[in-house]
């Protein structure tokens, strides 16, 4: 009875460490996205409004993911607060405070921490200019992330369960 309460238990958390694990890359995978939304939220925003970035992300934008509304409702409030620092400056360093936070690459985080010259250009065809590059370059990254997630899944998902067998075969 005690072998078949522990090949239970054994066999269910084998499947829940898969499930977590493959959780994990799909909620990583899903932040790159609501980033890339960001970005065209905040570019839509001041074309249409033509107000500072401050504005638009102290109270004009919305985030679904609360770790990004934290972040920036951080950059607007130091921008409000600057007295020289470059508005892609503020950018960077905010998402450097909080990259442990956001769980990013360092590769993601520096296409993140650059886009902030797409918002604080001189003009606005500089900025839709370089908007255009690093969403192709963010884009470049999702693709990249999800071929490798749907690789990571398959393989952590089989380990994961042939591991819990091999150790309920073992206990029996």
């Amino acid at each position: 009875m005690l072998k078949l309460l522990g090949s239970i238990l054994i066999g269910t958390a084998s499947i829940g460490l898969a499930l977590r694990i493959t959780g994990e890359l799909k909620e990583h995978l899903e932040l790159l996205y609501e980033v890339r939304q960001l970005f065209v939220d905040i570019a839509g925003e001041a074309a249409y409004s033509l107000q500072p970035v401050e504005h638009i992300l102290g109270g004009r934008i919305r985030v679904r993911d609360a770790r990004l509304t934290e972040i920036c409702g951080e950059i607007a409030e130091k921008l409000a607060m600057r007295r020289d620092a470059k508005g892609e400056e503020v950018w960077a360093a905010v998402f450097e405070e909080h990259k442990k936070l956001l769980g990013l690459e360092e590769t993601e985080l520096a296409v993140i921490r650059d886009a902030g010259k797409a918002f604080f250009g001189k003009s606005m065809e500089e900025n839709e200019k370089n908007l255009a590059a690093y969403l192709e370059r963010l884009d470049f990254l999702i693709e990249g992330r999800r071929r490798e997630q749907k690789e990571k899944q398959k393989v952590i998902q089989t380990v994961s369960v042939m591991c819990g067998l091999m150790l309920i075969i073992l206990l029996i």
